[in-house]
């Protein structure tokens, strides 16, 4: 019997610790930048928008400690959500995209790749900025 609660507490545990937690999001200020990390989503003060950072999914960025003919590129995709829609759209970095009366910039994806290191999708961050379109 001792051996059947031991094996149970060890599954329960594992569960628990595997299992993806419905995070409250963060919040940030309409026209600051922001930084949120893969599954992460942030909503912004003042309006109904959301944003989760769903995942990189191209990065080809020339490393640092290199030399390139071409300095690549880096694209992410990202869920959207306001007051009337979802979406998931891809933008690169230095990119914007209209989000109903708003503009959403990609700023920023870190960690700069290095030929030496592999980045793992965890490892991840982006830099975003909501604005009121112009």
């Amino acid at each position: 019997m001792t051996r059947l609660a031991a094996i149970l507490a060890c599954l329960s545990l594992a569960g628990c610790s595997s299992a993806p937690s419905a995070e409250t999001p963060s919040v940030a200020d309409l026209g600051a930048e922001f930084t949120i990390v893969p599954g992460a989503a942030v909503a912004v003060n003042s309006t109904a928008v959301t944003v989760r950072f769903v995942s990189v999914t191209e990065d080809s960025r020339c490393p640092r400690d290199v030399t390139c003919v071409w300095g690549g590129e880096v694209k992410v995709r990202l869920e959207i959500q306001d007051a009337k829609s979802r979406s998931t759209v891809e933008l690169r970095e230095g990119e914007s995209r209209d989000v109903g009366p708003h503009r959403l910039t990609l700023v920023r994806v870190d960690p700069q790749p290095v030929s030496t290191v592999r980045i793992t999708p965890q490892d991840y961050r982006v830099t975003l900025k909501l604005e009121g379109a112009s």
